[in-house]
């Protein structure tokens, strides 16, 4: 009983100082704020273009280039001291004289997914070229960088309603697209993507995901962080798109250039994220001499590995085909194995998002084979039979959209080739229960073409 108390003491005591440091980091936003009309945050507003309506939505202000602004504008001691522990006021070495921790910046008030403010992000607007561009509220008990998305929580609504959004690299990103009518952009805090971040998307419904890379070697470079983690939090309801920016652009330069027309033609151009993994792993935009195969699977291998599910046999089935190599040879390159983790061979999937974007003629190829069942051949049935049909094969169809150039080159061969392999696979194992069965060898020899 008494630890019982103690536990419940300190519940307490926690609950109590995390509601002092959400009070102090509110006083602060109404501080900040209340400066963005000074003169230099006024500047730096204009030339950006940032709208009235993005600026209240954002709650973006301004600190100004002091050195005790905001710790004299606490008026309670204990909330001023909540504020250290908030990070948004800070003490120099061997002293206890309290500073603002930002000065001459741009604020961002950071909100989680719930909408409780938890830290900021501050752009500078001085020009030394020593003074870091954006700095961060540093990691607290209400500020944890891995697990927040900038722009989730006003973007929300837009989010959700469409289960669309777009990855992007920074706050002003966010901020500029949502001035000129985008409402669906996030942001990572400053640092590649998470796992955590990735499985908040999920969680708040996104299907679509759009991953914005600048266009020179630098954001492709930083494509290769991003993509890692989003394979290891890869689900198959998600379909994700990376795309390019044209060189010299961010989205923030792009929409104040070209507005929505060019964000939006540089969304349609898109890759799919196996097509975009395949395209950068081909040495010297080529793979005819057996050397540039090898270096090909070489680079591939690892995010093949990483990989699971649908993207994986996106994967392994585009390597095939720049290859040429057999599927048994590209696998034990690879390294993977045919186990399929969502419950549907990946060829039943596949096969779903044929007939329900491109009208593909799986159910001729079907009809050859009607005794096999399991791996998800009853729901890709019934999805032919009604493609409007709600079954989780035609939801994941619908979520995952139509099949890229690589899959639709091979996906009526690749499923003959497997159901036929599959339909020899259980004659055999039937032969070895009824080895006198006339019938069960008149198929096998069917199944072989020998009949």
């Amino acid at each position: 009983m008494q630890n019982r108390t103690k536990n419940d003491q300190n519940i307490t005591s926690d609950a109590i100082m995390e509601n002092d440091q959400h009070k102090a980091l509110t006083v602060a936003r109404i501080y900040f704020q209340g400066h963005i009309k000074d003169p230099d945050a006024a500047s730096y507003v204009g030339m950006r273009g940032l709208s009235r309506e993005a600026l209240r939505a954002f709650e973006i202000g301004y600190a100004p280039d002091a050195w005790r602004g905001l710790v004299d504008h606490f008026s309670s001691h204990k909330i001023r001291l909540a504020a250290v522990d908030a990070g948004i006021l800070t003490t120099p070495a061997q002293s206890n004289r309290l500073l603002d921790f930002f000065r001459n910046r741009l604020m961002f008030p950071i909100r989680n997914h719930l909408g409780e403010l938890v830290g900021y992000g501050g752009r500078t607007l001085s020009k030394d070229d020593g003074v870091p561009k954006y700095i961060n509220t540093p990691e607290t008990a209400l500020f944890n960088k891995s697990k927040l998305l900038y722009g989730l929580h006003q973007n929300h609504d837009s989010i959700t309603t469409s289960g669309e959004a777009m990855l992007v690299e920074g706050y002003m990103d966010v901020v500029t697209l949502h001035s000129h009518g985008y409402t669906k952009a996030v942001a990572p805090m400053g640092t590649a993507v998470t796992s955590d971040q990735i499985h908040l998307l999920l969680d708040h419904g996104v299907k679509r995901l759009f991953v914005c890379l600048d266009g020179d070697g630098a954001g492709i470079r930083a494509a290769g962080r991003s993509i890692d983690v989003i394979m290891q939090s890869y689900h198959p309801t998600m379909d994700v798109r990376i795309v390019l920016m044209p060189d010299g652009h961010d989205p923030d330069s792009l929409v104040r250039e070209r507005g929505l027309v060019g964000l939006h033609k540089a969304m349609a151009e898109a890759k799919g994220l196996a097509d975009f993994i395949l395209e950068a792993c081909i040495p010297g935009k080529q793979c005819s001499s057996l050397e540039d195969k090898v270096a090909f699977m070489l680079r591939v291998k690892d995010y093949a590995e990483q990989a699971s599910g649908i993207l994986r046999e996106q994967i392994i089935a585009g390597v095939q085909t720049i290859t040429d190599l057999d599927m048994t040879t590209v696998r034990e390159c690879l390294t993977v194995n045919a186990d399929d983790s969502i419950g549907w061979h990946p060829l039943v999937a596949q096969s779903a998002r044929w007939v329900y974007h491109q009208s593909g003629q799986a159910a001729a190829i079907l009809d050859d084979y009607p005794s096999i069942n399991g791996h998800g051949l009853d729901d890709l049935r019934q999805l032919i039979a009604d493609t409007a049909c709600a079954n989780p094969l035609a939801k994941y169809a619908k979520a995952h959209g139509p099949l890229t150039d690589i899959e639709l080159h091979s996906i009526g061969n690749d499923l003959d080739r497997w159901l036929r392999r599959t339909q020899l696979e259980q004659q055999l194992s039937s032969a070895l229960d009824r080895p006198y069965d006339r019938g069960i060898r008149e198929g096998i020899r069917q199944t072989l073409g020998l009949g």
